[in-house]
């Protein structure tokens, strides 16, 4: 027997409480009807799995927002010409590897480049 309270019975209540907060296109899409069709445990691993999510994407929001806002100075034309001196020399004392040095390391790391 259901228990009728002003104009909604107690599984309309209970159906409307649910919603609350959704948007009608979400209330009245197939979606709902398919997940209140899946087994407590199905349900429990959905939940699980959209907290996850949102833990996600706000962890990816708060690093955002964490990130240095420093304006950085451009370089003066003596710290690029220092810059450009220190890469020369670190290419003539063989720091440094061409193109051409880190293909052939890779082809001979690894044979599908060949």
């Amino acid at each position: 027997m259901e228990y009728k309270d002003n104009h909604l019975s107690t599984k309309a209540a209970e159906s409307f409480a649910m919603t609350y907060g959704m948007s009608d296109e979400l209330r009245n899409s197939d979606l709902l009807t398919r997940i209140s069709n899946l087994s407590v445990s199905d349900k429990q691993c959905l939940i699980r799995y959209i907290s996850e999510e949102v833990e996600v994407d706000q962890l990816e929001e708060d690093e955002w927002d964490r990130q240095d806002t420093t304006v950085l100075e451009p370089y003066t034309l003596d710290e690029l010409y220092a810059r450009i001196q220190q890469s020369e020399e670190e290419i003539r004392l063989g720091k440094i590897k061409t193109e051409q040095e880190v293909r052939e390391e890779l082809r001979s790391e690894f044979l599908w480049l060949q």
